[in-house]
């Protein structure tokens, strides 16, 4: 199981201003159900970890973005009411 962050209040917004949107998640610990606590110096490693991760993410998704927006995103609002 994990537990995180809602993004529903961001994705919703994204979408009312026609915003492509993509939530990238990353866990920074597992310490809910183990039976030893997660010290803040493990979680701190954990998330530079992340980081560096989510910079390759994003490093590699830039070039593939579709700049004609010939997307659902970019005319969320056509049909509004």
């Amino acid at each position: 199981d994990t537990i995180n962050m809602t993004l529903f209040p961001e994705c919703v917004l994204a979408r009312e201003s026609q915003i492509c949107y993509l939530a990238i998640a990353t866990i920074t610990d597992y310490d809910a159900w183990a039976e030893t606590a997660v010290s803040h110096h493990e979680v701190l490693k954990t998330l530079e970890k992340n980081v560096e991760k989510t910079n390759s993410i994003i490093q590699n998704i830039i070039p593939e973005i579709n700049k004609n927006r010939d997307c659902l995103c970019a005319n969320a609002l056509d049909e509004a009411i």
